[in-house]
């Protein structure tokens, strides 16, 4: 698993081979977001508009995280916590106020941002395994409180009769409403993921994951650039977050508890740590694992193991990464979506 998420130094392939794969993911691109308006269309079956949906929202989730491991070799047990308190607060203000979709975006990006920067402030001054068990106890914090604040949360039971999904008075709780949606939550994680990592704030973390002591050198502040990093995240993370329980109506503990942290993890491993799209593609894996093979076996965690162990050995860019390297010859499929 180490060497799956370690970051692994870039070679630059010829141009013409570039341009070729520049070219390959341009179609690819297009090919997917052709998909993803014309699913609604062609698929009308309501489970499988909301099964899309959530494998949509938890593959923001999950791309979310991959900025913070790709680029900043941030390995996070916490993240998982940053996707559910945004949930837990959006319900909450859903039971209380109204579900607007305006109001409950707003909400899951302030509560994202807000954690995440909690705890890059917790973490600042660690790396590596004492890093990952401090987010890891930061997680297990929000979940104690999630667990245990019965009055607000719903304890163990969770929250559930909340308002429905709504946008200026307009329902938006139907499936097809609900999926659409969850496709501009999907698209706006790529882009601002996308954006970041080009930016000049993103090459820099990219330069003080591989060279710390040389950027610290030049004057580039470790704090400032965490802070960025962990900021884009949670927003990413606390708006797929904030309509995740629209999704079924319904949030418990479960989806802050550290073990869906890991669960992120596996999925941005089997999908890709340094493809944009990779999230999204080990979202659909495991969910659809989680989700049909459970109903024909008990052991459908072990069918993930076992994928997980392939991708590992065979696929260690991911499956994202493995589809695209049998494009153009040269091409090595460094250059990530």
């Amino acid at each position: 698993m180490t060497q799956a998420i370690r970051p692994t130094t870039r070679v630059a392939p010829p141009m013409a081979a570039v341009g070729r794969a520049h070219t390959v993911r341009a179609r690819l691109g297009a090919l997917v977001a052709a998909v993803l308006l014309a699913a609604p269309l062609i698929a009308q079956d309501a489970f499988l508009l909301r099964f899309a949906a959530e494998i949509l929202l938890v593959g923001a989730a999950v791309t979310s995280l991959t900025l913070l491991i790709g680029q900043g070799g941030l390995v996070s047990l916490g993240h998982g916590a940053v996707f559910g308190a945004a949930a837990y607060a959006a319900a909450i203000v859903a039971g209380h106020v109204s579900g607007d979709l305006t109001v409950m975006l707003l909400v899951g990006v302030l509560t994202g941002t807000l954690l995440a920067l909690a705890m890059a402030a917790i973490t600042l001054r660690t790396q590596g395994l004492f890093f990952l068990v401090l987010t890891l106890v930061v997680g297990q914090m929000v979940w104690e409180l999630a667990f245990r604040w019965r009055d607000v949360t719903g304890g163990a039971d969770g929250l559930r009769g909340f308002a429905r999904l709504t946008l200026a008075g307009v329902p938006l709780h139907g499936p097809m409403a609900l999926y659409l949606v969850t496709v501009g939550v999907a698209l706006a994680a790529w882009a601002i993921t996308r954006a970041f990592t080009r930016a000049p704030v993103g090459v820099a973390l990219t330069g003080l994951r591989d060279q710390p002591l040389r950027m610290a050198a030049l004057g580039y502040s470790v704090a400032r650039l965490r802070a960025w990093a962990f900021a884009t995240a949670g927003a990413v993370a606390g708006a797929a977050g904030a309509v995740y329980p629209f999704v079924n109506q319904y949030v418990g503990p479960n989806v802050v508890h550290w073990s869906q942290s890991a669960t992120f993890i596996i999925m941005a491993v089997i999908g890709g740590i340094g493809s944009r799209v990779g999230g999204f593609v080990g979202a659909a894996v495991y969910l659809f694992v989680q989700t049909y093979v459970s109903s024909h076996t008990e052991r459908w965690q072990l069918v993930i193991g076992l994928i997980f162990v392939a991708v590992v050995l065979f696929m260690p860019h991911g499956v994202a990464q493995a589809l695209r390297l049998r494009g153009p010859r040269g091409a090595t499929g460094k250059e990530r979506a």
